[in-house]
C-alpha cells in the first residue's frame, strides 16, 4: 500500500503579506496548482490514498471557485482515496457534499480499514478524554491522523505524545507545523509533521513537500519528498567591510550564490556601517528583483562611528556630524540622519 501524507496547504490564502497584488494572485494560483500536481503525482505513483492532516484551506470562508476546483480534482482521481482531517482553518463540509472517494473524520475516533492497514483520526472537542478512547488492533499497520501542536500534556490544540504511546500506533501523521519533522513515538511507531507544501512567508523558509509512505508485509517506510514550486530563503549578509554600493552588491551576490532564480529571497543586512557607507536599498531591491522571483531587504545593521575622527573637523560635514552625535537620538536614528545628511551635502539623492 502506498500513501501520501500532506498538510497545511492553506489553499485560497491571499498571499498579500509580502507580495504586491499581481504576484500575490500568481502565488495564490500556484498553491492551487501544487495541489493539482500532488493529485497527479498520487495517480502516477499509483498511491492508494492521500492523508490530508488539516488546513487544506486557509479560512472557513473559502471561495466557491476554489472549493469547486479542489473537489473536482479529488473526484477526477477516482482511483485514489482522500482521507481529509479538517484543521483549525478549514471549511466545514458535510459528507453529502464530498466526492465519493473522500473520507472525513468525526468528533469521535473514526477508523477506516484497508486490508492490513487501519487509518484512524478525529477532530476532537474534548482533548482530555480522546486518548483513552483510542483502540487499535495489535496485528495491523496503524496510522493515526491529528492536527495540533505536540506537547507533553493534553490541552486544546495540543497533542500529548506520552498519552499516545503504547497504543499500537505505527505512524502518527500530524499537521499544524509547517516544517518537516519526524521522531520516535515509542518502541513501535513514530510521529511526523510533513510540513506545508508551499512556503507562504519568510517564516516558512527551506524545503517544503510531503511524506510518501510505503507499506509492505507489515513494515512501513517513509520518504520526505520536496515538492514546492518555489522555495523561500532568508540570507544574512554582513556589510561591515562594505563601503561602496558595489561592495554591498557583491556581498549579497556571494551570500545568495546557488539559489534558484525562481526563489523568493529575503536579505537581512547585519554588521555595522559608517558615515562613508553607500546604502541604497531601493537600487539593491530592484537589482536583485531581476535575479529572483521576489526580493525583500531587511536592514539590521548598526551604525558605527569614531567621534574622535570628527572632533576637530572644521568643515560643514564635521559640524553636522558633531551636532547629530550630541543629540538625544538613538544610535540607529543618528546613523540614518548622518547618512542622509552626507548624501544631501554631496548633492546626491537621499536614499536612506
Amino acid at each position: 500500500m502506498r500513501l501520501i501524507h500532506c498538510a497545511d496547504l492553506h489553499l485560497d490564502s491571499k498571499m498579500e503579506a509580502n507580495l504586491p497584488a499581481s504576484q500575490a494572485r500568481e502565488r495564490k494560483a500556484e498553491l492551487l496548482g501544487t495541489f493539482a500536481r500532488l493529485v497527479a503525482f498520487a495517480r502516477q505513483q499509483q498511491a492508494d490514498g492521500v492523508l490530508i492532516c488539516g488546513d487544506l484551506f486557509d479560512t472557513e470562508r473559502v471561495s466557491a471557485k476554489t472549493l469547486r476546483q479542489v473537489l473536482d480534482m479529488m473526484a477526477k482521481a477516482a482511483d485514489v482515496e482522500f482521507f481529509w482531517l479538517r484543521g483549525n482553518h478549514d471549511s466545514a463540509l458535510t459528507e453529502g457534499e464530498l466526492p465519493e472517494n473522500v473520507r472525513i473524520f468525526e468528533e469521535n475516533w473514526t477508523c477506516y480499514r484497508r486490508g492490513s492497514v487501519v487509518i484512524a483520526g478525529l477532530e476532537p472537542e474534548n482533548w482530555d478524554t480522546m486518548y483513552g478512547e483510542l483502540k487499535l488492533p495489535e496485528n495491523t499497520v496503524n496510522i493515526v491522523l491529528l492536527h495540533g501542536q505536540v506537547s507533553t500534556q493534553p490541552g486544546e490544540d495540543l497533542i500529548a505524545l506520552p498519552k499516545l504511546r503504547d497504543k499500537n500506533i505505527d505512524y502518527l501523521a500530524l499537521g499544524h507545523l509547517h516544517s518537516y519533522r519526524k521522531e520516535a513515538l515509542d518502541d513501535r511507531g513514530s510521529w511526523c509533521y510533513c510540513g506545508c507544501l508551499e512556503g507562504r512567508g519568510f517564516d516558512e523558509c527551506g524545503q517544503k513537500g510531503f511524506v510518501l509512505l510505503d507499506i509492505e508485509n507489515g513494515s512501513l517506510k517513509t520518504t520526505f519528498v520536496p515538492f514546492a514550486s518555489r522555495q523561500l530563503h532568508e540570507v544574512a549578509v554582513d556589510i561591515t567591510d562594505c563601503i561602496r554600493i558595489t561592495h554591498l552588491q557583491t556581498a549579497m551576490e556571494q551570500a545568495a550564490a546557488g539559489i534558484s532564480p525562481d526563489a523568493m529571497v529575503k536579505f537581512t543586512l547585519t554588521g555595522t556601517y559608517t558615515p562613508e557607507t553607500q546604502m541604497d536599498r531601493t537600487y539593491l531591491t530592484r537589482y536583485f528583483g531581476q535575479k529572483f522571483y521576489f526580493v525583500k531587504i531587511k536592514d539590521e545593521s548598526r551604525f558605527r562611528i569614531d567621534p574622535g575622527s570628527y572632533e576637530h573637523d572644521i568643515s560643514l560635514k564635521g559640524e553636522f556630524i558633531r551636532l547629530v552625535m550630541a543629540s538625544g537620538k538613538t544610535e540607529e536614528e543618528k546613523g540614518r540622519i548622518i547618512c542622509a545628511g552626507l548624501q544631501a551635502l554631496a548633492g546626491e539623492e537621499v536614499t536612506v
